[in-house]
C-alpha cells in the first residue's frame, strides 16, 4: 500500500468487495482462534481463495496502528510472505504501491501495484481500503504472476485500553495453484499479518525509511 492521504470523513468509500459488498459475519466460517486472533473465511463460487477476515485487539490507539500500515518500508517485516514493497511516485504527484509476495517452489511469486485510501473519523476510528490498480511507470517484467485483484480494508476502532481491528483481504492470485496452498493461504496471511503487526504497533513507531 501506498504513502495514504487523509481523506474527509464525508467520502463515500469504496467497499472491501466493491461489486458485490462486504458479506455479512452470519456467512463467515470460522477457520482459527489462537493467541486472540480469529480467522474467517468467506467462500463464494468460482473462487481461487475466499474472502478472509482476521480480527484482534492491539495494547496500541489507532493512529500507532496506522503508521505501521502506512509505512511501506516495513512490509517485508511484518505482511505475511512479502519479499518486497515499495512506494511509486506518480506524475500527478499521487504515490501507488508495488508488492511482491514470495510462494514456495514450484509456485511462481504474485505481484501487485495498489492504491490506498484512509479516513479519519470524528470519532478516532480509522479507516484505511486498498486495491489494485494499473499505472503506466509500474514494472511489469518482474518474474512473477501478476495479482489480477487484491482488494481489502484495515477497519481500527478504539476501545478502552487499545484497538479493535478488523483485516478483510479479497484476492484473486491468478494462474493455478494447488489446492494445499490455497488452504494453507487461507489461515496463514490474516493470522500472520495481524500477529506481526500488533508485535510491532504494541512496541512503539515504525522507523523511519
Amino acid at each position: 500500500m501506498s504513502a495514504l492521504p487523509h481523506r474527509s470523513p464525508l467520502l463515500v468509500l469504496t467497499v472491501v468487495l466493491l461489486a458485490t459488498g462486504t458479506p455479512a459475519s452470519a456467512e463467515r466460517r470460522v477457520l482459527q482462534e489462537e493467541e486472540g486472533i480469529r480467522v474467517e473465511e468467506q467462500p463464494g463460487p468460482g473462487r481461487t481463495l475466499p474472502v478472509l477476515f482476521g480480527t484482534t485487539t492491539m495494547a496500541a490507539t489507532p493512529k500507532q496502528i496506522a503508521d505501521w500500515i502506512g509505512a511501506v518500508h516495513t512490509y517485508t517485516d511484518w505482511q505475511h510472505n512479502c519479499e518486497e514493497a515499495r512506494v511509486l511516485p506518480q506524475p500527478d504527484g499521487s504515490t501507488l504501491t508495488y508488492n511482491r509476495v514470495g510462494s514456495p517452489w514450484p509456485v511462481s511469486d504474485r505481484d501487485i501495484v495498489l492504491t490506498s485510501t484512509r479516513v479519519d473519523e470524528e470519532d478516532g476510528r480509522i479507516r484505511i481500503q486498498f486495491r489494485e490498480t494499473t499505472a503506466a511507470n509500474a514494472p511489469e517484467d518482474t518474474g512473477a504472476v501478476r495479482m489480477p485483484r487484491l482488494r481489502g480494508s484495515y477497519d481500527l476502532t478504539p476501545t478502552e485500553g487499545g484497538t479493535l481491528v478488523v483485516y478483510s483481504i479479497d484476492s484473486d492470485p491468478g494462474g493455478s495453484l494447488p489446492t494445499w496452498l490455497v488452504r494453507q493461504a487461507s489461515k496463514a496471511l490474516p493470522y500472520e499479518t495481524l500477529k506481526n503487526l500488533r508485535a510491532r504497533a504494541e512496541a512503539g513507531p515504525p522507523p523511519g525509511p
